[in-house]
C-alpha cells in the first residue's frame, strides 16, 4: 500500500484499520469456502446417461445431498461423466 509522506498520522491509523478490516473479511470468506469444500465430493466414472436424480437418490444413503453439479456436455446433452456432490455434514 502506498502511504504520502506527508499524510497525517490519523490518515495512517485509517488506512491501517481498512488494511485490517479487509484482511477479515477476506478470512471469513476464504474460511467459508473451505468449510464448504469439506462436504463436496468429486464423483467421476459416470454412466453418460446419469441424471441429477440418479446422484441425488443413490448419495442420500449416505446423507442430506444439498447439491449437485453433474456437468453437461452442451452438444450431446448428455452428462460428462463427472460430478460435483455437497452434503450437508462431513459425517
Amino acid at each position: 500500500m502506498f502511504i504520502n509522506e506527508h499524510a497525517s498520522g490519523e490518515e495512517h491509523e485509517h488506512a491501517e484499520m481498512v488494511d485490517a478490516t479487509e484482511d477479515a473479511e477476506h478470512h471469513e470468506v476464504a474460511k467459508e469456502r473451505l468449510k464448504r469444500k469439506e462436504f463436496e465430493i468429486f464423483i467421476g466414472g459416470l454412466d453418460k446417461d446419469a441424471v441429477e436424480d440418479d446422484l441425488r437418490k443413490i448419495f442420500s444413503q449416505v446423507g442430506k445431498v444439498t447439491l449437485v453439479k453433474l456437468l453437461m456436455n452442451p452438444q450431446t446433452k448428455k452428462n460428462k461423466g463427472f460430478a460435483f456432490l455437497r452434503l450437508a455434514t462431513v459425517e
